[in-house]
């Protein structure tokens, strides 16, 4: 069972979409580096996670021994989520669903939206099935304290597409596995929270 407050909970989703939403900039890799996030690291290892934080922290120091550690990882985002279909695992819903099944999904993204007053970015022009959206609606259900309905989207809205996801970006070759080791991570804990907190 995974242990969290509900500061926790939110803050843990705000930090998936943080990292999934777009690539690093050079101080946010910094922060990686010196250490700022070694506080939710070492919860989420206490919590069970400690196979996936492993992996993300061999990637971080794999990337502290390159001249240009924040263009590499720049390169793996675009490798592993931004080309076409075939080379990447695109981070979008519709990517893995087709005709009425994707309309009536998207249609109740849209009610999701609005139910808490969420507007998709214009600045990035991310549509509202892109990953990034979908966690920032766990991080809304979570500061809302409605866990309930939080595990329900997580379950019923999110899991059956992002396994295939991180599936197929474990197959894409990439210069470090950092993100490869964020997407194993947000399966475990979605999992978790799928199954054991009731």
């Amino acid at each position: 069972m995974l242990q969290l407050t509900q500061a926790e909970n939110a803050f843990l989703f705000q930090w998936f979409s943080n990292v999934l939403g777009k690539e690093l900039s050079e101080t946010q890799l910094e922060q990686y580096q010196v250490g700022l996030f070694d506080p939710l690291f070492e919860l989420l290892s206490e919590q069970g996670f400690s196979a996936q934080i492993e992996e993300i922290r061999q990637a971080l120091v794999q990337l502290k021994q390159l001249p240009y550690a924040h263009l590499e990882l720049a390169a793996d985002f675009t490798e592993l989520f931004l080309l076409d279909g075939k080379s990447s695992a695109l981070p979008y819903a519709s990517a893995y669903m087709e005709g009425p099944e994707q309309d009536a999904h998207l249609q109740k993204m849209d009610a999701f939206l609005a139910r808490f007053n969420l507007q998709v970015n214009k600045e990035s022009k991310e549509p509202s099935d892109h990953l990034g959206v979908y966690l920032e609606l766990a991080q809304a259900f979570a500061k809302a304290d409605d866990l309930s309905a939080q595990r329900l989207f997580l379950k019923d809205d999110l899991l059956s597409w992002l396994v295939p996801i991180e599936v197929k970006a474990k197959l894409i070759p990439t210069k470090t596995h950092f993100y490869q080791g964020v997407l194993a991570l947000l399966v475990a804990v979605i999992t978790t929270l799928v199954e054991y907190n009731v």
